[in-house]
Parts: structure tokens; C-alpha cells; sequence
């Protein structure tokens, strides 16, 4: 009749009942049955009592046992404050802090121990392995990037050689057409020189 939640057991449970010879949920239960025996036997009881006391008929005797049990179910209804609070108590007293440990689990902890430092030892060389290879990377990089940079140079330097190379051209075209001009008014002013002499020797 008192409301008992059920028991799910779980880690804690278990542990307590290594430490303790039982757990907290187990406790729980327990004790509201105990109690909700103790009020129904006194009840039964006072109930035995009176039907010795009294000659009650069978009418009477249903009365009896309808209100008697009315009686039992209100006594658990009361108890429910006062379970709380022991619950309360209880949860205090039998729960067991995380970093204790129960003899026969220390050597399963030494265990882990070791597996979990292998374990991070291997994480450990991999990331160092991921910081080489990025260290490799970036230097390679570095490295393209300047002969990059070279190559951009280079070509910045060949680029202008070519502008003064085509202005050469230019300048070299030019002067074949100056020089061309000149090798033509030479030979005009050269003719033409001949023809001057020849009309001073007229008498």
C-alpha cells in the first residue's frame, strides 16, 4: 500500500552493495515493507482483539475489517512524509563518493590505468607525427613560394628586356629609313655636281 518506487539498479546500486552488503534502492524497499507490515499487523491485531471482546456478528465482523483496512491504508498515506526524509538520509549516508575505490576493484583500475596511458602515449606520437608532417608541408610551401616569387622576377626582368629590345628594333628600323634618305639625297646632289662643272668650262 505505501507507494515503492521499483528497482532499476544501476552502477551506483551495485557499487553500494559491493561496499555495503546491499544498495540504496534495495534499502528503500525494504524499509517500506517493513513498515507497512508492522502498521497492518498492529491493525490486525486491535482487529483480533475486538472480535475476541465483542460478540459481533458477521455484519458487523465486514464493518470491522472494511474500516480496518481503511485504517491501514490511511496510516501508509501518513508515513510518506517522514519516508522521504529518510530516503533523504539514506541517500546521504550509503552513497559512496566516485574516487573510491573497493579493494577488488583497484586491480581492474590499474588496468585501465595502463591501457588508457598506452592509449594517450599513442595519441601522443600521432600528434607528433601530424605536427611533423605540418611542419614538413609548411616548409615546402615556403619553398614553392619563393621560387615563385623568383620565377615572378624573372619574368618581370625578361618582360622589360623585351620592351628594350622591340624599342632597339624600332630605333634600328628608323635609322636604316634615315640612313637610306640620305645615301638618296647624296646621290642626287652627287649627280648633280658634274653638270655644274661642265656649264663653268662654256666660254
Amino acid at each position: 500500500m505505501i507507494q515503492t518506487e521499483p528497482w532499476t539498479g544501476g552502477t551506483d546500486e551495485e557499487y553500494e552493495t559491493q561496499h555495503f552488503g546491499f544498495g540504496c534502492q534495495r534499502f528503500k524497499i525494504a524499509l517500506r515493507k517493513m513498515v507497512e507490515e508492522k502498521i497492518s499487523g498492529g491493525v490486525m491485531e486491535m482487529v483480533t482483539a475486538l472480535h475476541s471482546a465483542l460478540n459481533l456478528n458477521d455484519t458487523d465482523k465486514q464493518t470491522l475489517t472494511n474500516s480496518c483496512n481503511k485504517l491501514i491504508h490511511l496510516y501508509c498515506e501518513r508515513t510518506r512524509p517522514s519516508l522521504d526524509i529518510i530516503d533523504n538520509e539514506l541517500e546521504k549516508l550509503l552513497k559512496i563518493p566516485h574516487n573510491i575505490l573497493l579493494p577488488e576493484d583497484e586491480v581492474q583500475f590499474d588496468q585501465v590505468m595502463d591501457e588508457e596511458f598506452e592509449k594517450l602515449k599513442e595519441e601522443v606520437s600521432n600528434l607528433q607525427q601530424i605536427v611533423q608532417r605540418g611542419a614538413m608541408m609548411e616548409s615546402l610551401l615556403t619553398a614553392e613560394e619563393e621560387e615563385l616569387a623568383s620565377v615572378e622576377k624573372l619574368y618581370e626582368l625578361s618582360r622589360k628586356d623585351m620592351e628594350v629590345i622591340d624599342l632597339l628594333q624600332k630605333n634600328l628600323s628608323n635609322t636604316d629609313n634615315l640612313l637610306k634618305i640620305l645615301q638618296s639625297n647624296t646621290q642626287f646632289i652627287t649627280a648633280l655636281v658634274p653638270s655644274t662643272n661642265k656649264n663653268n668650262d662654256i666660254p
